[in-house]
């Protein structure tokens, strides 16, 4: 279950992939994108709303700039949605972020003015950002409408709910002994009621022999795969025949406790497989169209200059 929903997710990266976008931000960004029309990809800096003529109610002007009441209030709606936590709703914090979109717009025109737009760097970059805007709008309205419906989470809860479970916690308790006979000896006295502990404590070679062989919640990378195997097919209380380990002692292990391993309910994981489910959907509908592109487009390739 979880591969499944791995898959989706890079599958939606890849097909993400060719703008200058990461994968965390994709993800992050297409839901809120969903909800809404059109999420800017950042506030546009105020000499991008335009030169000249003003399009709505001037409210400062840069010198042969303007900035609008219109495109203010934009760009506060911008940084509200992609940072929530950013207020500016009173006077004076309007105040200062028009001042610093004075500010900003100031830059701008002296960078224009010394001809920074004509470096190849800078209109390279401008390039790719431009191209990065495009791809991730034609995205958001591919994706658009995509849903996952209740019965979908539900049928997928019920195929993979085992893997939703935590891993189980065994503790165990071990008599380990360099010959197999002497573990046949101590094993026929556990089975006769003979005390686990103080039979480890005694007898047993092993650095858990000073606390009666308890090894607390066993760490299944500190054991062996033999031991791991072994523990888990017991029950509480049940002690287990002897096994050889890798080091070629004799091993007596008992399960004194269990706890985890249980399916979460389907509330605790619902906006979890949605999620998923979601980003699969999305990632068959964007590879479909990059499919679609490449078979429509005359794409040739040197591999010999790679």
């Amino acid at each position: 279950m979880r591969k499944s929903l791995a898959l989706g997710t890079v599958l939606f990266c890849l097909a993400a992939g060719f703008f200058a976008v990461g994968c965390d931000q994709v993800q992050s960004l297409l839901p809120a994108g969903l909800k809404s029309s059109a999420a800017p990809a950042s506030a546009p800096a105020a000499g991008e709303t335009g030169t000249g003529a003003a399009q709505g109610t001037v409210l400062a002007k840069v010198n042969s700039d303007v900035i609008t009441v219109e495109s203010f209030v934009e760009k506060i709606d911008a940084l509200k949605t992609l940072s929530p936590e950013v207020k500016i709703d009173t006077l004076d914090a309007k105040k200062a972020y028009l001042n610093d979109l004075i500010t900003q717009e100031l830059v701008y025109q002296e960078a224009k003015a010394r001809g920074i737009d004509k470096k190849k760097d800078v209109k390279d970059a401008l390039e790719e950002f431009r191209k990065g805007v495009m791809a991730r709008q034609l995205i958001l309205d591919e994706t658009k409408g995509i849903a996952v419906e209740p019965a979908e989470i539900e049928n997928f809860y019920n195929q993979y709910k085992n893997e939703f479970a935590s891993a189980p916690q065994i503790r165990a308790v071990e008599i380990v002994v360099p010959s197999e006979a002497t573990a046949k000896e101590i094993l026929i006295g556990l089975l006769q009621g003979g005390d686990f502990a103080a039979i480890a404590r005694e007898r047993s070679t092993s650095p858990s022999a000073a606390q009666g062989g308890d090894l607390g919640f066993v760490d299944p990378t500190t054991k062996f795969d033999k031991f791991n195997e072994v523990i888990s097919t017991l029950e509480v209380g049940q002690v287990s025949q002897i096994f050889r380990g890798p080091d070629n002692n004799f091993y007596i292990a008992r399960v004194e406790e269990k706890k985890g391993g249980e399916v979460p309910p389907l509330t605790e994981v619902y906006d979890q497989i949605k999620t998923g489910l979601l980003q699969q959907k999305q990632a068959q509908r964007l590879q479909e169209l990059t499919d679609k592109l490449r078979r429509e487009a005359k794409i040739e390739i040197k591999e010999e200059l790679l």
